[in-house]
């Protein structure tokens, strides 16, 4: 009985390992084709972060994570651009991938880019500024990574563009910030 009840467990075990490891693999293709998309776009769009670098200022224990907070501001380098997606992803171990926790690349929409950027209809006008000053990120642990921003836009002939910048998470604590260092 014991060794059904071994061989049984070890069974268990090894599917679920050849199941994680089916799912990383989809992980890495679903990161790796959306950059390869990224990079197949030409430029049409400008993206900035302030602070950058940035301190984290709080260590957040419902979420599980340190929070870093930024602003992040997008632009039409010519002419007018609908968003239609945006996301981030983060660098670790000199590649990129998903945030914690994630098992397919976390994508914004456009009426989520409208909301947070006040960004009417999602649509750039040429000269103007749209910034989300509340953006963030909370990451599980608190060594030192960048993360990478994009955006997907519509210009007015329909073609897609994009912008993207990367932001650097220090593993300072915000001087300006009251109360334990983690």
């Amino acid at each position: 009985m014991k060794y059904i009840l071994l061989v049984s467990t070890l069974i268990f075990c090894t599917a679920a390992g050849l199941a994680q490891a089916e799912q990383e693999t989809a992980v890495a293709f679903e990161v790796s084709e959306k950059l390869r998309e990224l990079a197949s776009l030409t430029e049409g769009l400008s993206v900035s972060h302030a602070p950058d670098p940035v301190r984290y200022t709080s260590h957040i224990p419902s979420l599980s994570g340190v929070n870093w907070q930024y602003s992040t501001t997008v632009s039409s380098v010519a002419g007018p651009v609908t968003i239609i997606e945006f996301g981030y992803f983060v660098e670790r171990n000199g590649q990129w991938g998903l945030s914690y926790g994630l098992e397919v690349p976390y994508t914004y929409t456009s009426s989520d880019f409208a909301e947070r950027y006040g960004c009417p209809n999602s649509e750039l006008q040429p000269g103007g500024s749209y910034t989300d000053a509340q953006n963030r990120s909370v990451i599980d642990c608190v060594p030192e990574q960048m993360v990478k921003w994009y955006f997907i836009g519509l210009n007015a002939n329909g073609d897609r563009v994009k912008g993207e910048s990367n932001v650097k998470l220090l593993t300072e604590l915000d001087p300006s910030e009251h109360g334990p260092q983690y």
